[in-house]
């Protein structure tokens, strides 16, 4: 898994493309969101065409457990493929709330949305 920061726009982009097990993005990702609680706060693309085979219900609750609700709604946009991720989106805005999450097709797509819902009053603090 690789990961960017874009400090100005406070966006995280988590670019799951790269082939690797779900549970190594999960390890990559615990210690910089410990590292980095505020990135809580932050809007996230995860950009994954194809979700990693061994993605699981434990691991996105393993991720709830240090939660930090933001001051803001704030989104989560996978980029994928995965014709039914956007159920599973469903079900993690209630495990995370405050947090928004929803499908596009490619980060382009993720980055579009989450101006235009910057820019609505929903995603206003």
């Amino acid at each position: 898994m690789r990961h960017r920061l874009y400090t100005a726009q406070r966006i995280l982009h988590l670019d799951l493309n790269d082939g690797g097990s779900a549970q190594r993005a999960l390890e990559h990702a615990i210690p910089m969101l410990e590292a980095r609680p505020d990135l809580w706060e932050w809007d996230w693309i995860v950009d994954s065409r194809i979700l990693p085979v061994d993605a699981s219900v434990a691991q996105i609750a393993r991720l709830a457990e240090m939660f930090r609700q933001p001051a803001r709604t704030a989104i989560t946009a996978f980029a994928t493929d995965d014709r039914f991720l956007h159920l599973w989106a469903r079900v993690m805005d209630f495990q995370f709330p405050g947090r928004k999450h929803l499908v596009v097709a490619n980060a382009r797509a993720a980055l579009r949305l989450i101006k235009v819902r910057r820019a609505t009053k929903m995603n206003r603090i």
